[in-house]
């Protein structure tokens, strides 16, 4: 029975992982075992089998994509890195409200690349999360959206303008409100600041929380019940921080700057 697409290509790792070789142009037979780690005995069925399926011609020792292998690859990969990204952290994106991303973002969640979770120990729930404190202070800028208020966010973000490192702020109505309740001298002196810019964002922000740096995107979701359990993604490749830079320019545009309080 003849296999179902789908299968030839997804239903053997050799057979996938050698589409996504020849995808950067034909491969002597040599290269093909060295690069896939792989014996000439293990690999030769599986380009038989790509070649009866027509993603693939082999000219002696020489493999190389056809045309509608060409085609087939170019869109593998986007998926690949989709799946990548989802099954890197899969119990984290299945649990969590994914709606505050919007869908164009979404569409390119391949972009994140690797990540890992952070979870704060139980000694340092009351305390911001350590990394985001480090490399927050070492960089030249920082985005950041919050949808709560820590009670130690406002010192924070007074050490951040105090070292000379621009941040901009977005904040929910709600979290807005509360940080003026209880912090209004700390966020004055901030806004007063050259560094320092803040943000209303009029509806529910749905967002936990979020910050961009030079060197790191830091994002935490909302879980499906809508708490807030602390667990924070970390991204610290180049794409994923551009990713993180439009997610925030999207709530940006869609709030109004605070000039005093």
């Amino acid at each position: 029975m003849r296999r179902s697409l789908i299968d030839v290509i997804f239903m053997s790792e050799k057979r996938k992982n050698l589409l996504l070789l020849l995808k950067n142009g034909p491969r002597k037979m040599d290269e093909i075992l060295e690069d896939l780690d792989v014996t000439r005995h293990a690999i030769l069925p599986q380009i038989k089998i790509l070649v009866e399926n027509g993603f693939v011609v082999k000219t002696r020792d020489i493999c190389r994509l056809t045309e509608i292998g060409e085609i087939i690859v170019e869109d593998m990969v986007p998926l690949m890195g989709t799946i990548s990204v989802l099954e890197d952290n899969h119990q984290y994106w299945t649990e969590h409200d994914i709606s505050p991303v919007p869908l164009h973002l979404l569409k390119r969640i391949r972009e994140l690349h690797s990540c890992h979770v952070l979870e704060p120990d139980l000694n340092d729930m009351f305390e911001l999360n350590r990394e985001l404190v480090e490399n927050a202070l070492g960089s030249s800028y920082i985005m950041g959206a919050t949808s709560f208020l820590h009670p130690a966010f406002p010192s924070f973000l007074l050490d951040l303008v105090e070292n000379g490192i621009d941040v901009s702020i977005i904040m929910s109505k709600t979290a807005l409100k509360k940080h003026i309740q209880d912090y209004q001298n700390e966020l004055e002196v901030f806004l007063g600041s050259k560094r320092g810019k803040l943000f209303e964002y009029p509806e529910d922000l749905k967002l936990a929380s979020l910050f961009i740096a030079d060197q790191f995107l830091m994002m935490c979701l909302f879980d499906r019940s809508g708490n807030y359990d602390r667990k924070d993604l970390v991204f610290c490749n180049d794409a994923a921080l551009n990713w993180g830079r439009e997610l925030f320019e999207y709530y940006l545009l869609r709030s109004q700057p605070i000039i005093d309080l």
